[in-house]
């Protein structure tokens, strides 16, 4: 089972958004620390991660096993479990297994996490209201990992 937690976006992340655009891509290898809680620096009102990386309303690390990191696995936010309703948000892994973004997420409604890899889904089947995985993946419950 996935778990996530909610996170608080201040008002300045909007400027950011608007001036530059960032999410996770397959490929890429500008991320870092796969598997740490990327909030606890790209969500802090005026810390250098933010400056220089971004502040991300969504971001973790998805594993193919214990250790190695996931690359081109594809993260989506679903308005209903099991990729039921609208798509709220598709993401892609890096060459670090690192996802994220710096766009505006409505969690209000709360959403639901897939993560694919090629023929393979797994599912959170709980709802919820943010987007910091690490906060809980890899601390009280298991790494994300798909194999």
């Amino acid at each position: 089972m996935l778990v996530f937690s909610a996170f608080v976006i201040a008002c300045s992340h909007s400027d950011q958004v608007s001036t530059d655009s960032r999410e996770s891509g397959d490929g890429e290898d500008e991320s870092h620390n796969p598997g740490q809680n990327c909030a606890s620096c790209h969500n802090v009102s005026g810390s250098e991660a933010v400056r220089e990386g971004g502040w991300w309303t969504v971001a973790g690390t998805v594993f193919s096993n214990g250790t190695s990191p996931q690359k081109n696995a594809t993260i989506e936010l679903w308005e209903k479990p099991n990729k039921q309703g609208k798509l709220i948000k598709r993401l892609v892994s890096d060459s670090k297994g690192n996802f994220y973004t710096n766009q505006t997420i409505d969690f209000n409604g709360g959403c639901y996490p897939s993560i694919t890899v090629g023929s393979k889904t797994i599912y959170m089947n709980q709802k919820f209201n943010g987007g910091s995985c690490n906060s809980c993946h890899g601390v009280s419950t298991g790494k994300l990992t798909i194999n």
